[in-house]
């Protein structure tokens, strides 16, 4: 028999293959498959191979990923972490704030935790390595640059751009090390993870991420490897351009339309990788309406460049029983049961009251001004971080007269509310009941203009 890697391998070079490969990006939900917290999963590479190799055999994964964590590299060079028990950790300290560039420590590979994630890599090449594909994880230079810098740099690139430009030279050789690192442990694909990408214009991607993401492509492709761009949020503005990058791969979320990606990979030979629900579908739905979410996935990319995945890395407490159910259909064909006896998503949500657990309407005071933040969750998701951190920056000007608060879509009470709402998209900003920054992350200055219009 075949190993399943092969069928990834084709598919990523976007040849003709007799099944949709199928992975699965089992991040801290691992940690939660042994029973133990996100922390104590992410510290020791040995339980980091133990829970890939478990949800590997769990859900008949033809691909896995070493480690979800793009907070690693900014760890090495001297951000504080907070870390949390069911999400990778968060940056809580930006290191650029206050040291400069050439001030940072060296990078190399004993740095912070890299050596446990290139160790963890090794270790799962030589255990499962020739039958399942290893996709090694980085945190791509536009994302680090925030990591390191906070969101002041989204006002850097436009007040300062040549102070930007030479963080993100910085992050790029990062980078590129890391990748060629990663490729020397043995993985067989290195997937650039840069989910602040979504949140900025086309005209800023070509000015700022282009040239940035080039020589991890490059490094990658030179060894023999193959490179992904993987994006969470709505990237949409910015997928044609992405490919013209030319990874091999292009990763994507929900936001993002499957067939138009199609006919993007089409003309530029880039094969695509999503986009099945997190929340809505893998999180809260049942086996039956996760296994429609695969059908629907696997109808519109088809059996040529395509790798069927969660949108992003999968939430702690996505239930192992939604996704055995999409692993058997997509390797075996196997329908899940359609009386198992789980609850429907809209069922769940009819039952659910948004009100009683703080997801009540605000009104709104003369004089007062309330923010509503809509996330996936500001401590596991960097365009999230990077919007609460922005009000953050801002909000003590405004005393008690603002008060704020975070709608997460990790529960039942939060989706309900974002659909009360009409938020399409992640990450949002409400102030006074009004959709303002809708997918993009404001400026000091554009946050601080639509507060005043409005308190």
């Amino acid at each position: 028999m075949k190993a399943r890697k092969d069928l990834v391998l084709k598919a990523l070079r976007c040849e003709e293959v007799e099944r949709i490969p199928w992975v699965p990006f089992t991040g801290v939900q691992c940690a939660k498959l042994m029973d133990m917290d996100a922390e104590t999963f992410l510290r020791s590479p040995e339980n980091i191979v133990k829970g890939v190799k478990l949800a590997a055999e769990k859900y008949l994964a033809d691909g896995v990923c070493s480690v979800f964590d793009l907070q690693i590299e900014a760890e090495a060079l001297g951000c504080g972490l907070k870390w949390s028990k069911n999400n990778p950790p968060a940056v809580a300290t930006h290191i650029l704030e206050t040291k400069g560039l050439d001030e940072l420590p060296e990078f190399t590979k004993e740095s912070g935790r890299i050596a446990d994630a290139l160790k963890a890599t090794k270790m799962l090449k030589d255990e499962i390595g020739e039958n399942v594909a290893i996709f090694g994880l980085i945190c791509g230079p536009f994302t680090l640059a925030l990591h390191l810098a906070g969101a002041r740099f989204l006002t850097d690139m436009i007040e300062y751009p040549d102070k930007a430009n030479a963080v993100l030279e910085f992050c790029a050789e990062t980078a590129r090390k890391m990748s060629a690192w990663y490729i020397e442990a043995g993985a067989d694909v290195v997937a650039l993870v840069d989910p602040m990408t979504s949140q900025i214009s086309p005209r800023h991607f070509k000015k700022y991420v282009s040239q940035t993401v080039a020589p991890s492509i490059e490094e990658v492709k030179s060894k023999g490897g193959i490179v992904t761009l993987f994006c969470c949020g709505d990237a949409t503005k910015n997928i044609e351009l992405m490919m013209q990058c030319q990874p091999h791969v292009l990763a994507f979320d929900e936001q993002v339309s499957i067939p138009m990606c199609r006919e993007l990979s089409a003309k530029y030979n880039v094969a695509i990788e999503g986009n099945l629900h997190l929340t809505t579908t893998l999180l809260f739905g049942n086996p039956t309406e996760c296994v429609e979410d695969a059908r629907r996935c696997m109808e519109e990319g088809g059996n040529k460049g395509f790798i069927l995945s969660p949108g992003c890395d999968l939430p702690f407490d996505t239930p192992d029983y939604n996704l055995e159910a999409v692993g058997r259909f997509a390797v075996l064909g196997e329908e899940p049961s359609k009386s198992s006896g789980f609850l429907s998503l809209e069922e769940a949500l009819t039952a659910c009251d948004a009100a009683a657990e703080g997801f009540d309407d605000v009104v709104i005071e003369q004089g007062k001004i309330f923010v509503e933040v809509v996330t996936l969750d500001s401590e596991g998701c960097a365009p999230c971080q990077y919007m609460m951190e922005s009000l953050m920056r801002v909000k003590e000007k405004y005393g008690d007269r603002l008060t704020y608060r975070e709608t997460l879509i990790k529960s039942l009470a939060g989706i309900k509310r974002v659909q009360q709402l009409g938020c399409k998209n992640l990450p949002s900003m409400l102030i006074n009941n009004e959709l303002v920054f809708d997918n993009i992350i404001p400026t000091d200055e554009e946050l601080v203009k639509e507060l005043n219009k409005r308190g």
